[in-house]
């Protein structure tokens, strides 16, 4: 019986934690000549886009170590050369705070995303030079662009 409590005792703030974090409502639309995300309503990112439609959710992850989650939007112009446009980078920690990152600048390649339980890794692969890769990190709500 001990052991039963005490394992009770150890899960239970887990399970607690587990069940605390809610997902907020998402939102990617076009308003006039502004595309806008909105978390829960209230518009996190705002960008010009006369020439685009909205921008699109590529990628979601929870980083478990930490309890943030990580919404990787990809913009959408219409009409260029350019496979896609900007990543857009929006991380909300476990106390609700939203933060938007500094978009990327991206054109042509592959989009590789990858996480593990305290990062995200965004790999922009260079189609005609498999050895040209620029990877982005985002690890502890800081996006840098690894070296």
């Amino acid at each position: 019986m001990r052991k039963i409590l005490s394992l009770i005792v150890t899960l239970f703030p887990m399970y607690s934690m587990a069940n605390s974090f809610d997902l907020p409502t998402v939102h990617s639309i076009k308003n006039g000549n502004q595309c806008e995300i909105s978390f829960n309503d209230k518009v996190v990112s705002k960008h010009d886009c006369e020439y685009e439609s909205p921008s699109y959710l590529t990628s979601y992850s929870l980083l478990t170590d930490s309890w943030t989650g990580v919404w990787i939007f990809q913009d959408s112009p219409m009409g260029n050369a350019c496979e896609a446009g900007s990543i857009r980078v929006i991380s909300m920690d476990s106390e609700n705070k939203i933060q938007t990152h500094n978009p990327i600048d991206y054109c042509m390649g592959a989009v590789v995303i990858s996480n593990n339980t305290d990062k995200v890794k965004i790999d922009i692969r260079d189609d005609d030079d498999s050895k040209n890769i620029e990877t982005w990190i985002l690890k502890d709500n800081k996006l840098i662009k690894a070296q």
